[in-house]
């Protein structure tokens, strides 16, 4: 049986091809997923939700009580302007069903999340990158190439694999840029409640023609729940729901039920979130450190998120990502993985305990220099 063409060249990701080859003695250090676990309160609401919330189908676009928590402080209609989705990567999937057809052009960071233009290209769309430049990782939107047949740009920050944020100013001028191109921004912000030093811009409400796509994945270890939302003006909305119905009908009726919970119990919300970014902070220092130490690599401290994209004295970081896993037992992501700018780099996460981060840069370390690297 041939696969259909839509699939053509399309494989499992490199991230996780390289957490395959994990064994119980590796430490990983290349699992976007972060090392937290449920704490009393979260869990009580769990078993509140187990015990006498529904088990049925919601609406298409998601329970209307947890839409209209989402759309408090905001100026989305919650009728109309907020999807519930399995999770940020069916949010982007159905939003990429919605509008693009083939030979459409998306706009994707680079280096940038691989899923933005394996997802463009299973659509028949055309996956367009623009560069994000080193050491800070930002870009000048006048230089980003909008053509006549670009239909979407996407934006990611704080950023995977760099954790980088883009500023206000920089935000803006994407938009305005897209507007004049009569082009979609989506925003990727499931780890906007992840930063260290203040809040980052978010484009939600920057213009109708913005979509804005969150979730608890990341800032509530709620990876296995999937459970995540887009906010955008209502007529964008429309055939996103569309789109959204025939892949997953609804989110988990579950999932959606604990998401309320958290929203609405505000107070421990705010105190879980310090706590998650506290524990990311020391686990930051303690990557910065020992990438220093053990690497002779120093990184300016990233924004957000849980990753440093660390440079490697190696032109093939597949082979040296691949080698690491099975000779010195640590698993990272090689950086050409999200892009063309990312070859001579790996992502490094840092959701792991401080002890095992320093294992497992320390093995990267005397695996560079028993190599003479």
């Amino acid at each position: 049986m041939k696969t259909a063409q839509r699939l053509a060249g399309i494989e499992i990701s490199l991230i996780r091809q390289i957490n395959a080859l994990a064994t119980p003695f590796s430490v990983n250090l290349g699992i976007g997923e972060p090392n937290l676990e449920p704490d009393r309160t979260l869990r009580a609401m769990a078993r509140r939700v187990a015990e006498n919330g529904s088990w049925h189908y919601t609406a298409n676009a998601g329970g209307a009580s947890l839409r209209k928590k989402l759309c408090e402080g905001t100026p989305f209609d919650p009728k109309s302007e907020v999807c519930v989705t399995a999770g940020t990567q069916e949010a982007l999937f159905a939003i990429f069903q919605a509008f693009l057809d083939p030979g459409d052009e998306v706009l994707v960071p680079n280096p940038g999340f691989l899923s933005y233009g394996t997802v463009a290209r299973i659509c028949g769309a055309v996956p367009v990158p623009y560069n994000l430049e080193p050491p800070s990782w930002t870009l000048d939107a006048a230089a980003m190439k909008f053509g006549e047949r670009t239909k979407i740009v996407v934006v990611n920050s704080p950023s995977n694999p760099l954790g980088a944020t883009l500023s206000r100013e920089v935000l803006e001028a994407i938009v305005r840029r897209a507007a004049e191109a009569g082009a979609i921004v989506v925003s990727d912000e499931v780890y906007r409640e992840i930063w260290f030093d203040e809040p980052p811009a978010s484009m939600r409400g920057m213009g109708d023609h913005v979509i804005a796509v969150e979730g608890m994945s990341k800032s509530h270890s709620m990876t296995g729940l999937r459970i995540g939302w887009v906010f955008a003006h209502a007529e964008l909305m429309k055939p996103i729901v569309t789109a959204h119905q025939y892949i997953a009908t609804c989110a988990s009726a579950f999932s959606q039920t604990l998401a309320e919970m958290v929203l609405a119990d505000g107070e421990w919300n705010a105190s879980w979130l310090e706590r998650v970014r506290a524990q990311f902070r020391e686990q930051r220092d303690a990557a910065l450190y020992s990438i220093e130490h053990e690497l002779g690599a120093h990184l300016d401290p990233p924004d957000g998120a849980f990753y440093a994209f660390v440079p490697v004295p190696t032109c093939d970081t597949v082979d040296f990502a691949r080698t690491l896993a099975t000779d010195a037992a640590v698993l990272v992501i090689p950086g050409v993985a999200f892009g063309s700018l990312g070859e001579g780099f790996v992502r490094i996460s840092y959701a792991a305990p401080v002890e095992q981060i320093g294992t497992g840069i320390e093995r990267i370390g005397r695996h560079l220099r028993a190599a003479g690297r």
